[in-house]
């Protein structure tokens, strides 16, 4: 059962945990409910506070979770095995920079591969009574509440950008398809909706996606035949 130590109570600041008087005192102040679960109205020192309690442990497993959703939708897995937005953008430019689209095969240096969030650990090491060498490492509550929060806003910034320049790259990209006499569709999927078994219908592929401009040139080449 959670203990009301592992809750803090948000009033414009976040304050620790209180003793069972200061506890009373503040229920007995906040009584009007806002509408909004966990939050009441009341007057102190002559103002109108919005009170609210929040677990720390869901507030920090939220955090961690959209932190580490954050993490994964940008930079993928690892530096090792590179996704996300930040891997899209790193094709994008690579696909630009074929001479065979008009660029020089050179493409730009990419942004540096990061890890945000992650806490600089200082180990301290102990014998157990097993002979077992462990490490053990220690963060203030607090700290860790706004760690995540700092990275986090740090992250989400980052997606907006890499967002807009993965946009901006593929937008140059269709761009410079055009240009050399492409059809940018060429390089989506193609295929139907047909009947399948049992009544359900199912995708048949007519033809894969590529973004290869050799293979580009032959569709239309068919294409221009087949006219």
């Amino acid at each position: 059962m959670r203990s009301t130590c592992l809750s803090f109570v948000m009033v414009l600041i976040l304050a620790g945990c209180a003793g069972s008087k200061v506890t009373d005192k503040l229920e007995e102040e906040y009584q009007t409910k806002t509408g909004v679960e966990g939050e009441k109205v009341g007057l102190k020192d002559d103002k109108i506070m919005i009170q609210k309690r929040i677990y720390l442990e869901e507030q920090l497993a939220v955090l961690n979770s959209e932190v580490e959703d954050l993490q994964h939708t940008i930079y993928g897995k690892s530096k090792t095995d590179p996704g996300g937005i930040w891997d899209a953008l790193r094709r994008c430019r690579t696909r630009l920079a074929d001479p065979r689209v008009g660029g020089d095969g050179n493409p730009p240096a990419m942004e540096k591969w990061e890890e945000i969030g992650k806490p600089d650990s200082a180990f301290e090491h102990t014998v157990r009574d097993d002979k077992n060498v462990i490490a053990v490492t220690e963060e203030a509550l607090n700290d860790r509440i706004t760690r995540l929060s700092k990275a986090k806003n740090i992250l989400s910034t980052k997606y907006d950008g890499f967002k807009d320049k993965l946009d901006t790259c593929e937008h140059k990209y269709q761009t410079a398809l055009v240009q050399h006499g492409l059809n940018p569709n060429d390089t989506k999927a193609n295929g139907e909706w047909v009947q399948g078994p049992n009544g359900y219908k199912v995708w048949r592929m007519k033809r894969g996606a590529t973004k290869d401009p050799e293979e580009l040139m032959r569709r239309k080449v068919k294409r221009e035949n087949e006219e």
